[in-house]
């Protein structure tokens, strides 16, 4: 999510900052086809808060019917967001208020991906997008990045989830929190005399950050890479900007939010569970830890055939623009897709990875000659009878 002022609002989506009244409304509305989000503020206080940017573009609903949609307020329990939300419910909710955590830390105790998408990252570290050669390592490293942008919206929508009631009983708490230069840790409206004030600044140098990190770095970098030169950006701009020496003077390096989740998910709410047969809810008792499992497992498995489907349209895009590079064969790329993915949320040690993924990109590089080898053969096939 990001925090914008109304001019880099419209600077992000090529509409002008300047219009006012009718026009500007106008122009609001436009943009909500392309993203979720939310005003902050009043007047020149304004900001735009980003909560979700959409895949595709939604339609325009033209006229009032006075009808209300048939699918309001329904939720798609089969979706990915949900899933995830009924997870992190069920694995952390409690009668009473757990500890705090920031939304990162309840999604890896989670485990969900594994180790290895971090092994990858690393494969190309210091590597940019453009300085790649081979079509293999060009989409590995999209894959890589997608993927966490996937996750990290996940994430996001799930607690959005929660937060709006989706579960009776189950309420999210939050807390805004604060670390300083000195790397201590505190709850924000017990140390600072306006923390509204100083995070609502904070947004907006944040926002400025991210604007300048895309002009000099563009945004083909992995989420986490592109988080930590935001920061370093972030440092220098409290550092040399008088707009944001209220930040400088309290020291503040960043703002954040934990979360607590309270209450619980009543398990027999669990539509299509397959641990027991709804009749024996009441003669067995139900294994929490198994259905955990096997939720995690679901998501997992869905997660992975998602993002699957999505690598098809990258393959087909990269074939249609003639990348150069080692293979653009597509049957073997979509096999490749396939294995990558799979050793992506994997959990193995660095050793057994760099094996693993060393293996796999010569294979398939080796597939890839051998067809090419084939092809040439059958031209010079055909070629004889000349």
């Amino acid at each position: 999510m990001e925090t914008l002022t109304k001019k880099q609002f419209a600077d992000k989506w090529g509409k002008d900052g300047t219009l006012n009244g009718s026009k500007w409304q106008k122009a609001e509305k436009e943009i909500s086809l392309l993203c979720n989000y939310e005003k902050i503020g009043k007047n020149r206080g304004t900001r735009y808060k980003i909560n979700e940017i959409y895949d595709e573009p939604k339609q325009a609903i033209h006229g009032n019917t006075g009808k209300t949609p048939h699918n309001k307020g329904k939720l798609d329990k089969s979706s990915l967001k949900y899933q995830l939300a009924e997870l992190l419910a069920l694995t952390f909710g409690t009668n009473k208020l757990m500890d705090y955590q920031t939304k990162n830390s309840y999604i890896k105790i989670l485990n969900i991906t594994g180790g290895n998408m971090k092994h990858m990252e690393s494969v190309f570290d210091d590597m940019k997008y453009a300085d790649l050669v081979n079509t293999a390592d060009k989409y590995v490293y999209k894959l890589i990045q997608n993927t966490q942008v996937s996750l990290n919206r996940l994430k996001n929508e799930a607690f959005d989830l929660i937060r709006k009631g989706t579960f009776s009983n189950v309420t999210l708490h939050e807390k805004l929190c604060v670390a300083f230069s000195d790397e201590s840790h505190h709850i924000a409206d017990e140390v600072l005399d306006e923390p509204e004030v100083l995070y609502s600044l904070y947004e907006q140098a944040r926002a400025e950050a991210k604007l300048n990190v895309e002009v000099e770095y563009g945004t083909s970098m992995f989420f986490a890479t592109r988080m930590q030169y935001i920061g370093y950006e972030y440092e220098e701009l409290i550092s040399s900007d008088a707009t944001y020496q209220l930040l400088r003077d309290n020291k503040i390096a960043y703002f954040y939010y934990k979360y607590a989740i309270e209450g619980t998910i009543q398990l027999p709410e669990l539509e299509n569970m397959c641990v027991h047969e709804a009749e024996s809810y009441e003669s067995e008792p139900i294994n929490t830890t198994e259905v955990i499992e096997q939720l995690t497992h679901e998501f997992m498995t869905k997660f992975t055939a998602h993002r699957k489907q999505t690598s098809v349209k990258h393959i087909d895009w990269l074939i249609k623009k003639g990348v150069s590079g080692d293979f653009l064969n597509k049957g073997i790329m979509l096999k490749f897709a396939d294995e990558v993915l799979n050793l992506m949320f994997g959990d193995h040690d660095i050793v057994l990875f760099n094996k693993l993924y060393t293996r796999l990109m010569d294979d398939a590089k080796r597939e890839y000659q051998y067809d090419l080898a084939e092809h040439v053969d059958e031209i010079l096939d055909g070629m004889d009878g000349f």
